[in-house]
């Protein structure tokens, strides 16, 4: 069915794969948009970074936290919740991301951010963040997507790169234009063999997806990649509609291989998708085969995909696009639209009401 242009038309009436395969334009664009920002000199000299975001809106900072540990000047904590810590500070930045701009626990903490005089920074397509932020001259990036993306965990090109092409203004990474290049061209290796019309049998993306139909699914991933096994873990929550979840090596085989026994044989099933890298440590990488043995001698079925990017940083673009047509095609396959997002517009709507 994946070889069929009758299944798209059926269950993505909107053509987000449009979005998809332009994820590297997204990149491309916001690197573009973030060159002529300037900040105030006090926002270089600060000596933590929060990024704050929700669901898909989260993905790029925790990327840049994992992707870009070996760039950062400041290390960056992830906060998901309405709460800033205790020791937010002058000497903090708070950067502040939702895609949609209505997020409500990220407009509660860009208000606790300004009474702890913390710098801030915002990045949104407007509504009530770029609001907030007009009227309290909060810097930000503040984009329009267009055709390009329709939902947050879409658009990771615009808020990854946003908040990339931002810190790079403010001189808190070490980053330039012949990165992202060679991120996008990472991307555009990806996009050769995985696009919707190269046919099944040569297109990876595909068979993984077929290899995790009907599959709760656990992504594995150290290092650099851990933000991408985020990312994809909550694409395939919310575009295919499918139980997924991710963990970490080393840290996964210090207990997890352990909780696999019980309940009796519910690992079996469970498909393992493997992220492994030859940047990782050279132990750490040698765990991989180890712990996939173990996975299958519990009854899951192991699925190992290599990183080929020269750096880190191509690494998690190609993970990116990668990952973004494996949860799209999985969603074909389970015939969902995968735009539609209907227990969390649910949700929301309950939350809003007094």
């Amino acid at each position: 069915m994946l070889n069929d242009p009758k299944t798209y038309k059926t269950y993505d009436p909107e053509d987000i794969a449009y979005g998809i395969e332009k994820l590297s334009e997204q990149i491309q664009v916001a690197w573009a948009d973030t060159r002529a920002m300037k900040f105030p000199k006090a926002y270089s000299t600060v000596t933590n970074i929060v990024v704050a975001g929700m669901g898909g809106s989260s993905l790029g900072g925790h990327m840049i936290q994992t992707a870009c540990a070996d760039r950062l000047k400041a290390p960056v904590h992830l906060l998901r919740d309405y709460n800033l810590p205790n020791w937010v500070s002058s000497k903090t930045l708070v950067i502040a991301v939702s895609y949609s701009g209505t997020t409500e626990e990220v407009l509660e903490v860009i208000t606790h951010a300004k009474k702890a005089k913390a710098k801030i920074v915002a990045v949104a397509v407007g509504e009530k963040l770029k609001t907030y932020a007009d009227k309290n001259k909060i810097p930000g990036y503040f984009f329009t997507p267009g055709e390009l993306s329709k939902q947050p965990r879409l658009g990771l090109g615009f808020t990854l790169t946003g908040v990339l092409g931002m810190l790079e203004r403010m001189n808190l990474i070490k980053i330039n234009t012949k990165d992202i290049k060679g991120m996008c061209e990472a991307m555009g290796d990806v996009l050769d063999t995985c696009a919707v019309d190269v046919p099944a049998k040569e297109n990876p993306a595909k068979t993984v997806a077929m290899e995790l139909k009907d599959r709760a699914v656990l992504i594995v991933a150290s290092e650099h990649l851990v933000g991408n096994a985020h990312a994809l873990a909550n694409q395939i929550n919310e575009n295919a509609k499918q139980f997924a979840t991710y963990m970490e090596i080393p840290e996964l085989n210090h207990h997890l291989m352990e909780g696999l026994g019980n309940p009796k044989d519910f690992f079996k099933k469970f498909s393992v998708l493997m992220l492994d890298s030859n940047h990782y440590h050279p132990h750490t990488h040698k765990r991989y085969d180890l712990t996939a043995q173990i996975f299958e001698k519990q009854g899951g079925v192991v699925i190992e995909y290599n990183a080929n990017g020269k750096t880190r940083l191509e690494e998690c673009g190609e993970l990116l696009q990668f990952g973004g047509f494996v949860s799209y095609y999985l969603a074909m396959i389970n015939k969902i639209n995968p735009i539609e997002i209907p227990f969390v517009d649910w949700f929301k709507e309950q939350m809003g009401k007094k």
